[in-house]
């Protein structure tokens, strides 16, 4: 019962989250309406026809941003078996999204750009959907292979670290993204809420040897840190990331310092803690096991046992729902 009442809490929050995005989103909107709105009185009939084609387009424009504002909040419906390529198949259709709301303003611009008001607003919109188009295509890069995200069974499996090239293209994308669609003060890379014994959750980064350590218990510390911070928290992990990650590949998960170091973090036997201060967040834990879940080839360690499978694979699809 106390599982599903936590479960029943994190699903709350998720769709108070969702709630927050769409009111942003429809606010952002609503101020461009009416700076337009600003200069329709008194005009000429040509004038008029503009305006009237831009709160159109806003209509279009704003139902683009909502559908947006659905997939990064977890309507995408991602589950275990969602296959890496299904995550990249979601950034190039925000790609495209963005590409057909720029081509359309850009249309209106071509026809109406005398109005330098209006002009410099949508110009300004045009360069805010460039960057996420760009984002996305980047980040879909990433995000390939027709492994499941998830992927563990009742046999168990060693951790693999995922392929650096990818995690990068994801990184870059998903910076370029976040940039925008994120308020300044919104999201924190650092935030943690979880005890100390999240050190732990490199018990998920184990060879075969290794692998009874990655059991239920263990999972379950990845699942608190995950459950414990925001979408956005992650987001600003994955930001805060380096572009060049390091792989220690004498000591793992060890030296991992972020959450693309953590995604890439090599198998190596017998280091199975997370020990830097500044990895020891729930944020850059959960973001790290959300990146290591998308990009080609990234696992986490699990038992040989079904419970510690469907844990794993649970935790996994929990932190990539939240990107």
């Amino acid at each position: 019962m106390k599982e599903k009442k936590e479960l029943g809490e994190i699903g709350r929050r998720e769709e108070r989250r969702e709630g927050r995005e769409k009111r942003r989103i429809l606010m952002v909107m609503m101020v461009v309406m009416m700076v337009m709105g600003c200069n329709s009185g008194g005009v000429k009939d040509p004038e008029k026809v503009f305006l009237s084609e831009m709160v159109n387009l806003g209509k279009g424009f704003l139902d683009v941003f909502v559908s947006f504002g659905d997939m990064i909040t977890g309507t995408l419906g991602i589950k275990a078996e969602t296959k890496k390529s299904d995550i990249g198949a979601y950034f190039t259709k925000i790609e495209n999204t963005m590409k057909i709301v720029k081509g359309k303003l850009s249309k209106i611009l071509e026809e109406h750009g005398s109005y330098e008001k209006v002009k410099g607003k949508v110009e300004e919109f045009i360069g805010e959907i460039s960057k996420i188009e760009e984002g996305a295509k980047e980040a879909a890069l990433g995000a390939s292979g027709e492994d499941k995200i998830g992927g563990a069974t009742s046999a168990g499996q060693a951790a693999v670290a995922a392929d650096k090239n990818s995690v990068i293209s994801l990184v870059k994308g998903i910076k370029a993204i976040v940039g925008i669609v994120l308020k300044k003060d919104e999201g924190d890379a650092g935030a943690t809420k979880t005890g100390d014994d999240k050190k732990d959750v490199g018990k998920l980064f184990v060879n075969d040897a290794g692998k009874a350590d990655a059991k239920e218990e263990n999972i379950a510390k990845a699942a608190a840190s995950i459950g414990a911070i925001s979408g956005s928290d992650i987001l600003r992990a994955i930001e805060k990331s380096k572009e060049d990650p390091k792989d220690y590949v004498n000591d793992g998960i060890e030296k991992a310092g972020d959450a693309a170091e953590i995604a890439i973090a090599p198998v190596v036997a017998d280091k199975k803690e997370i020990k830097e201060e500044s990895a020891k967040k729930d944020a850059v834990i959960a973001g790290g096991i959300a990146l290591r879940g998308m990009a080609k080839g990234g696992k986490l360690a699990a038992n040989n046992e079904e419970k510690s499978a469907n844990a794993v694979n649970g935790a996994v699809a929990s932190a990539v729902n939240k990107v």
